[in-house]
């Protein structure tokens, strides 16, 4: 598994708030027009299960008749390649 680690893309450390705004940016941009009450849940920081995995995940979105709860499922699978919430303490 440290193979396919070392040969992927390094995600970027972003704070966990500016990752929920990364998050709720792009679900507003993909979120079917019919809805208008949907929202991504908050990330929070969890301890990777493995190494190659993101150190976050979000609370259970709410099952929408529109399929907003499959597109944060979607959205989830691409962010989680990009971004680890830094844990790193501000000064």
């Amino acid at each position: 598994m440290q193979h396919a680690r070392m040969q992927s893309k390094p995600r970027k450390l972003v704070p966990v708030a500016q990752l929920y705004a990364i998050l709720d940016r792009e679900f507003k941009r993909m979120r079917p027009a019919e809805c208008t009450t949907c929202a991504v849940p908050l990330p929070y920081w969890s301890r990777p299960p493995d190494e190659v995995s993101a150190n976050w995940f979000i609370g259970t979105p709410t099952d929408c008749r529109h399929g907003c709860h499959l597109l944060i499922a979607e959205l989830l699978a691409q962010l989680w390649t990009q971004y680890d919430i830094d844990r790193t303490p501000v000064q």
